[in-house]
């Protein structure tokens, strides 16, 4: 049996996450009525209608975990909401900013992985349907994208979060390409 270095296994929901000694950043989301049963409410604000959730965006191995704050634990931890590949990750600063009166600025996250079930909060893309994704093989594999904006603070708070993350998700791809070039040579 093979053991498993801790960043190689996913954090799964409802667990909880260090977020001590940890590059992390304070984030919100909005919460459709489809994703609202995965919070626990505490830190849960609506405005104008629209339900928001403090969140806080951490890396754990090779894994993105989007976790809000634990208020029941004094020990700096968070219960994890969802979590997803850095690999299978793409990231872009909003440059779009009509209308946007508040300080607050967001990054558009974009997955694509061969699950047919996109990570929690993110939306399915309108054009990666069963029938209309590309098609990867004989097999009938189909590539899955979905999407999700994450809010911060401010235009320097987006920025340091952009750019840690980009980081982070150029790192998981080249180390993605090395991983499967070393299982193509071993020897059988």
């Amino acid at each position: 049996s093979s053991s498993k270095k801790k960043g190689d296994v996913q954090p799964t929901h409802g667990s909880r996450v260090n977020l001590i000694g940890k590059t992390c950043f304070p984030c919100v989301c909005e919460v459709s009525r489809q994703f609202a049963h995965l919070f626990t409410g505490r830190t849960c604000v609506s405005n104008e209608g629209v339900q928001w959730q403090s969140l806080y965006l951490v890396f754990v191995g090779r894994w993105i975990v989007l976790a809000e704050p634990d208020r029941e634990s004094s020990g700096g931890e968070g219960r994890v909401i969802t979590s997803c590949r850095l690999a299978c990750l793409a990231i872009k600063k909003d440059t779009a900013l009509i209308n946007n009166a508040t300080p607050a600025r967001r990054l558009l996250l974009a997955h694509s992985s061969l699950d047919p079930r996109p990570p929690a909060l993110f939306v399915r893309d309108a054009g990666s349907s069963r029938r209309s994704s590309p098609n990867l093989g004989s097999s009938g594999l189909r590539l899955t994208r979905s999407r999700m904006d994450l809010w911060f603070e401010d235009s320097n708070a987006a920025g340091r979060a952009w750019k840690v993350l980009a980081g982070k998700i150029a790192k998981a791809r080249a180390r993605r390409g090395a991983r499967l070039r070393a299982a193509l040579l071993a020897p059988r």
